[in-house]
């Protein structure tokens, strides 16, 4: 177990807080109240049955937007597909063979399908952009909106509550991996959020939101040495951190206007908290998310009566200028203990460990986000 002083929560992206707490807590609070800124992968069998939930029940008089309902099983089913390529990480079979899967999804549905490509220490990375264009438009949004999650996996389980020990492992760089001891399945972390987008790709491909999306799955995010650099991470991120200083040369991406970064989204029993720096860098775009899943029934979900602090691919995005939001379950550690997702890091994050019930809440969530979102101007 992390210290107190370090804890997992605190360390899963090494932990680069850029707010000052006293602005974090003071933002925080407003958001609480209520207030808004304007300014601001072998397969385990899966035994969660999906026929109850095929919608959700609003609260009092909140009318869904219209459009095709997000379909849990389906979701699901994504999820279980990309555990059945095996441990997805930079530099293996597997992660060649997910990426193909995942080029073939995003051009079914989205009206443009865009690859960053780069290397990292020999090993080959790539972000899988779609590009959906608005309603009424045969071109993309100036100022599109980002939804993005990463698809790679972690090569070794080295999270609090992994069965297996760290000791007298090093991290070795490069195509051959780091000797990888015993790498994670990644169900939750990270196959959940590609599942919940891909899933979101097909209903923006029946009927178009009022504003453009970007679909990000970036790359080779849970590859490196988290603690390296004084918890700043070294080979982590990386693919959020190239889209954020590369995508003003990629004309259809537009100047993304916000962003909503999906991670651990699919565990059964999850729960999410308001996160520091999402508060502070979005307080509108994370109060109308946490509000809009409380009107659909997911309270029990979306909690307001804690917050967290998470290093996550977010962190680029706000430094780039797009303001992103983080909807992730807290990690091991600290005061989340009790509700964090303790198979994060470890051989037994599973597709057995996850539920279609929560990736519908969140699906529904996030597609009812974009739905009720003004067109650009």
């Amino acid at each position: 177990m992390p210290n107190e002083n370090k804890s997992s929560r605190d360390i899963k992206r090494g932990s680069r807080t850029r707010v000052a707490a006293a602005i974090a807590a003071a933002m925080l609070a407003c958001f609480l109240c209520g207030c808004s800124n304007p300014s601001g992968t072998t397969q385990t069998h899966v035994t969660q049955t999906v026929a109850a939930e095929a919608q959700p029940s609003p609260a009092g008089d909140f009318q869904v937007s219209s459009h095709d309902p997000f379909d849990s099983g389906n979701a699901m089913d994504i999820l279980k597909k990309q555990c059945e390529f095996g441990v997805r990480p930079l530099g293996t079979p597997a992660h060649e063979k997910t990426l193909e899967y995942l080029i073939a999804q995003m051009k079914l549905y989205a009206d443009e399908t865009k690859l960053q490509k780069f290397t990292y220490r020999g090993m080959p990375v790539t972000n899988v952009v779609g590009v959906f264009y608005p309603a009424g438009s045969d071109k993309p949004d100036e100022r599109p909106i980002v939804l993005m999650t990463h698809w790679d996996t972690r090569p070794i389980a080295d999270g609090p509550f992994s069965m297996e020990s760290r000791r007298g492992v090093h991290f070795r760089y490069g195509p051959n991996g780091w000797s990888p001891q015993a790498p994670i399945m990644g169900a939750n972390d990270a196959a959940s959020g590609v599942a919940v987008l891909l899933e979101l790709a097909r209903i923006f491909k029946q009927k178009r939101p009022p504003v453009g999306v970007l679909l990000l799955l970036d790359d080779g995010e849970d590859y490196g040495d988290f603690t390296a650099n004084d918890h700043q991470g070294e080979g982590t991120e990386l693919g959020a951190q190239y889209f954020a200083k590369n995508f003003r040369t990629e004309k259809s991406f537009g100047m993304p206007k916000a962003g909503i970064l999906l991670d651990m989204v699919g565990a059964k029993n999850a729960v999410f908290y308001p996160e520091d720096l999402s508060v502070t860098s979005n307080p509108t775009l994370n109060e109308r998310v946490f509000n809009i899943a409380r009107k659909l029934g997911y309270s029990d979900m979306f909690r307001l009566n804690d917050h967290q602090s998470v290093g996550d691919d977010h962190v680029s995005m706000n430094e780039a200028g797009i303001p992103t939001i983080d909807i992730i379950q807290p990690l091991p550690g600290g005061s989340f203990t009790s509700e964090a997702y303790r198979y994060w890091h470890t051989r037994e994050d599973t597709p057995d460990k996850c539920s279609a019930t929560t990736l519908k809440a969140v699906g529904d969530t996030i597609a009812e986000t974009i739905y009720r979102e003004a067109p650009s101007k």
